[in-house]
């Protein structure tokens, strides 16, 4: 369940100069406080929804909306709100959804790097995932490396998702009799076509 929606806080108050209450006319008596509502999932702040102001006159303790100030007091609110600054903590989902996106383009080019390692310098027990003809998930297994070729033995499982492989890739999925020969042109071909999508070591 994803939870979602809007918060306000409290960022600053003060009292409106030269303002006179619509209540009681009172001058220099009423005070507004700014709050800043921003959007929220699992109540970590994504960014900034705008602010918004409460009016309250001190003397006659009377609430007010914007609209019901005369000029004077809109225009004063105006000039205080100018100065009420967003707080960067209201940023922190977008900051936390930089850094994911970061990590994830980090995380994705050493494991590139790591497969064309490993691509360049197979070893038995490498487990390569691919994707099978169907649009499906599976995986073979390294049992020797020669100078072009490998022997490899395919799991006789498949998957329909990528997450999938680790319940599959167990050893009684593969054949302990039957075995295929790879040349590195096969390999190549499996790599340049997208359809290589992993290699565990």
């Amino acid at each position: 369940m994803i939870v979602y929606g809007y918060r306000s806080t409290h960022l600053k108050s003060a009292n409106l100069p030269n303002v006179k209450c619509p209540n009681c006319e009172t001058q220099n008596q009423m005070t507004t406080s700014v709050y800043g509502r921003h959007v929220h999932i699992f109540w970590i702040p994504l960014f900034p929804a705008g602010n918004t102001g409460i009016f309250e006159c001190r003397n006659c303790h009377k609430g007010f909306k914007k609209n019901e100030l005369n000029e004077d007091g809109k225009l004063a609110y105006k000039n205080f709100k100018s100065q009420v600054k967003t707080p960067i903590w209201k940023y922190s989902g977008l900051g936390l959804i930089a850094v994911l996106i970061a990590f994830g383009f980090y995380a994705k080019k050493q494991g590139d790097a790591e497969v064309a390692e490993y691509l360049e310098n197979p070893a038995m027990y490498d487990v390569y995932t691919f994707r099978t003809e169907g649009n499906y998930y599976s995986t073979f297994k390294v049992l020797q490396v020669f100078k072009d070729s490998l022997y490899v033995s395919y799991n006789g499982m498949e998957t329909n998702k990528r997450s999938g492989i680790k319940d599959i890739d167990k050893p009684a999925n593969y054949s302990d009799s039957l075995y295929y020969v790879l040349t590195t042109k096969n390999i190549e071909s499996l790599k340049e076509s997208g359809d290589l999508v992993d290699i565990e070591r």
